[in-house]
């Protein structure tokens, strides 16, 4: 059985970034290589990976990720800064805003007025989000998939699905 798995804003090859930002890796190698083993422990070929922006700062990182089996499907973020041929090299599609199985998927989040019903997967907000942040009617929207909220683990869609489900029968 196949599984489709979300996730955002891994930032391979960004220099810094686990004395900065994820202080829990010993360097920027070892947060690089625990995120692509983690996806790679997920992963089989029959699989899709939904990466919702903010991938990698750096051709070595995009080998990392062309490295893991499956369909891979990017929709970029405004750190996806390498040149586009570099991202069909890798991906299988390349996005922008899409709209996926009853979900808008972007990588920062979708203003309320047009969600026009269809609830959000987005990136981007590394400190909170609709989700964490919003009081209004639409709080419930909004799942972010990036990495700090989800313990540096894929997610299955389906379970997105039944989170957000969840979350509009308590509202």
């Amino acid at each position: 059985m196949s599984n489709v798995y979300v996730t955002s804003d891994w930032h391979l090859g960004h220099n810094g970034i686990s004395n900065k930002f994820r202080t829990g890796f010993d360097s920027d190698h070892h947060h690089d290589h625990h995120i692509v083993e983690m996806a790679r422990s997920y992963l089989t070929k029959r699989d899709t990976l939904i990466c919702v922006g903010d991938m990698s700062f750096t051709v070595e990182g995009m080998e990392m990720i062309d490295s893991l089996p499956g369909t891979k499907i990017l929709v970029r973020g405004n750190h996806d800064i390498l040149q586009e041929d570099q991202y069909h090299a890798v991906f299988d599609a390349v996005q922008g805003a899409w709209s996926y199985k009853g979900f808008w998927i972007t990588h920062m989040p979708v203003h309320p007025m047009e969600l026009y019903g269809r609830p959000n997967i987005h990136g981007h907000c590394h400190n909170g989000g609709p989700y964490e942040h919003q009081q209004g009617e639409h709080w419930n929207m909004y799942y972010n998939a990036i990495l700090e909220y989800n313990d540096y683990k894929l997610v299955n869609l389906m379970t997105v699905k039944e989170m957000m489900a969840a979350r509009r029968e308590l509202y």
